[in-house]
């Protein structure tokens, strides 16, 4: 069964590593990808549920904090795994996102090798190993 993935980032740059590293990786994942928060969220009242969200930290409209504590308060969406692929090393932040019930802080890559690892990381842990509840 081919697992999918909702990235929420509004860089483009980012989303251009993020599709290159999946056609790279071969990992058998089916990607969408929105610009911001508010955008997802219309992507989730059309579309079946992913597999997995990454989300952003900073985008306009609706952050990526914002849209955390949104998905884990809907009673549909609360059960998918929210990641968030952040430039920031905050502390601060890293903790904002895990009191919105985050289930994972990843630093972005520098490099699309970089994004290549970290996407084989994610697809392995989330898909393999880890239990889910759906």
């Amino acid at each position: 069964m081919t697992q999918t993935i909702l990235f929420v980032e509004d860089d483009e740059t980012d989303r251009l590593f993020l599709k290159l590293s999946l056609d790279e990786t071969d990992l058998g994942l089916n990607a969408s990808y929105c610009e911001d928060g508010l955008q997802a969220l219309e992507y989730l009242k059309s579309n079946d549920a992913p597999d997995l969200i990454v989300t952003d930290l900073s985008m306009p409209g609706m952050d990526g904090l914002e849209l955390t504590q949104t998905l884990k308060s809907d009673e549909v969406f609360s059960i998918i795994p929210v990641l968030m692929l952040s430039t920031s090393n905050s502390k601060i932040d890293v903790r904002r996102f895990y009191s919105k019930s985050g289930n994972a802080y990843i630093r972005k890559p520098e490099s699309p090798e970089g994004y290549q690892r970290v996407l084989s990381e994610i697809s392995r842990f989330w898909f393999e190993v880890a239990e889910r509840g759906v």
